[in-house]
């Protein structure tokens, strides 16, 4: 991967193994990224801490969040590393990381971006598509998105 110039190695080790990934992050020239998985803010630090990856990847979904992800990226911040999101699962959570990609100042050169494939939206403010390798990000009211009414109508509700 080196000698093909590689952005970046991703989750070399499972991902709560922080020692061994500190390994491989301290043997390699590219930069190791990880912790799409991760939820422990314990962990986290002991990652940022001991440059145990020189990319976070925190997942926005069972990551906790925008908050906790943006804890995540402060810290990273803080030792100089920069963070390219995780997405989970498929529906709006593109839009998730467009957003947070939008606030977030250390964010990196890449971004985990799966498109709407499954859900009529209308977004005034965006194609919601990479165009040139950029997304715009939406805005307005919400996530910037109004999904179809005449689907939502069709929707049934998910109990017990």
């Amino acid at each position: 991967m080196e000698a093909h110039n590689f952005a970046f190695y991703e989750e070399p080790c499972e991902f709560d193994d922080v020692w061994s990934t500190k390994e491989v992050a301290d043997a390699l020239t590219i930069p190791v990224a990880g912790g799409e998985q991760e939820y422990s803010m314990h962990r986290w630090q002991f990652a940022i801490a001991n440059r145990g990856l020189d990319i976070v990847q925190p997942d926005l979904h069972y990551g906790g969040g925008f908050i906790r992800a943006t804890q995540v990226a402060r810290m990273a911040a803080a030792a100089g590393m920069s963070v390219v999101p995780h997405m989970s699962g498929g529906g709006l959570g593109y839009l998730d990381v467009v957003h947070y990609a939008s606030f977030t100042p250390n964010i990196g050169p890449f971004m985990e971006f799966k498109g709407n494939t499954d859900l009529p939206v209308h977004c005034p403010t965006s194609s919601l598509k990479p165009e040139n390798g950029i997304v715009r990000c939406p805005d307005g009211p919400g996530f910037g998105v109004t999904i179809d009414p005449e689907f939502v109508k069709k929707c049934q509700p998910v109990t017990g």
